[in-house]
């Protein structure tokens, strides 16, 4: 009897505007292009599904940020009952999971000397600068596009209109709207810095050429290195900073457009703006179904307030549908290769949208006819993504055994310095990921 074949699994759990599931979907389907099986699972609820396998039946497991791995089979963590590969894709910054997701630490602690264990990032910014704290596998994988041929099978006419898709004012952070950046210092950092250190942070952040992941503009102006800023108590004060600017990174993105007609899918808008004379605040969108929105639009308008080296879905997405997108400096950007035909770049720091659409001409004539970006989708689709994430090769060298010891209990008690504890044993061989199947094809498919 032939052995079933293995597969592998994608975790996700319930976003609003079914977000995380949707990324999960194309995953897998991208996986499945390749010939191999994978299957959705959504935590918690589908956990006794999930206690029915062994690991003789997974070839590996992808959890979608690590709030699915909070649940536990017979109580064991996942990434110990299965002896397989597991990866975490970060869906914002990491910072936000390690002060906000007990998980976390647990699952990096263990990391740090299991090769199998790993992490995959849309954005390389943060891995690129808490590297040194955080000494794991961790692969750079851009998000791909979600588009809907069927939406250009038949000639929309678009609107003399933008669109926005998100939301503002709940960021995860935890402060209060209207806060200034003086008493949020003030509120966070009087622990750790005299008023003199407050303002220089605060000059720092507000200036014109600031670092595009505002966390790292506010170590860097207090000499905060990788291993201080994951410092439980420092870790949450960065945090609140780093959603403060992000709120206003955006809001202000949004009122350099105050003149001009735009629709709002998203919360929070209407709440922080005075109304614009054009403005209209539709409701809410399912993630899936952005892409049958972007027809109607002579443009959407993109957020990566606290991204270095990624940029969001939407702009992929867009760029597959041939729909022109505003979206801030961002050196991922030019990682992508887009066309520049429907890329428009403004300064995150000194926005000034309005100006950019003048430029284009969008509200004074018609749009031209729109067509897919095959470009676009033979490099950008979930296939290709999946091919990258399979075949990596783990380029993680183990550190010795006392190195690890003393990374893995700063990750896990989120200590600034511990005593280290001699390790015994070897560290764990690299782990290197699986193979494509003898003879799948890595054609491209369209997800």
């Amino acid at each position: 009897m032939t052995a079933p074949t293995k597969e592998f699994l994608l975790l996700s759990f319930d976003h609003p505007q079914q977000a995380v599931s949707s990324v999960a979907g194309r995953m897998a389907a991208g996986l499945t292009c390749l010939g191999l099986n994978a299957r959705v699972l959504h935590l918690p609820a589908d956990a006794a599904e999930l206690a029915r396998l062994g690991s003789e039946q997974v070839a590996g497991i992808l959890s979608l940020g690590p709030l699915p791995l909070a649940t536990r089979v017979e109580g064991e963590v996942l990434w110990r009952r299965f002896k397989v590969p597991v990866s975490v894709y970060l869906l914002d910054a990491v910072l936000y999971d390690l002060a906000r997701v007990p998980v976390m630490r647990d699952f990096l602690a263990d990391a740090v000397a299991d090769g199998r264990l790993g992490l995959i990032s849309p954005e390389a910014g943060y891995r690129e600068w808490l590297a040194e704290a955080v000494p794991v596998r961790w692969q750079h994988l851009p998000f791909g596009a979600f588009p809907a041929l069927g939406a250009l099978a038949e000639p929309v006419a678009p609107q003399q209109r933008l669109c926005v898709v998100g939301h503002v004012g709940n960021e995860l952070g935890g402060g209060q709207a209207g806060e200034s950046l003086e008493a949020l210092l003030q509120r966070t950092l009087q622990h750790f810095t005299d008023a003199t250190a407050r303002a220089r942070v605060a000059e720092a952040l507000r200036a014109p050429h600031a670092h595009a992941m505002p966390a790292r503009t506010v170590a860097d102006a207090l000499c905060w290195s990788p291993r201080e800023v994951l410092v439980r108590d420092r870790l949450a004060a960065l945090v609140a900073i780093d959603s403060w600017v992000k709120r206003e990174r955006r809001l202000q993105a949004v009122e350099s457009l105050r003149e001009l007609p735009v629709d709002f899918f998203g919360t929070g808008w209407d709440r922080l703006l005075p109304a614009g004379p054009h403005w209209r605040h539709v409701g809410q969108i399912a993630h899936g179904d952005i892409a049958r929105l972007l027809p109607h639009y002579q443009a959407l308008v993109n957020f990566d307030p606290n991204w270095a080296h990624g940029v969001h879905d939407r702009v992929y997405t867009a760029a597959a549908m041939g729909c022109p997108v505003l979206t801030n400096h961002n050196s991922g950007l030019d990682a992508a290769g887009l066309p520049e035909s429907l890329v428009w770049r403004y300064d995150a720091n000194r926005p000034d949208l309005a100006t950019l659409v003048e430029e284009a001409g969008w509200l004074h004539r018609p749009a031209l006819a729109r067509s897919p970006g095959e470009a676009v989708l033979a490099r950008h689709n979930w296939a290709s993504r999946m091919i990258e994430w399979v075949q990596a090769e783990d380029s993680h060298v183990p550190a010795d055994a006392d190195q690890q010891e003393a990374a893995s209990q700063r990750l896990r008690l989120g200590a600034p310095t511990l005593k280290v504890v001699t390790g015994a044993g070897a560290p764990t061989p690299a782990w290197r990921a699986p193979r494509l199947p003898r003879g799948v094809s890595t054609a491209v498919c369209p997800v």
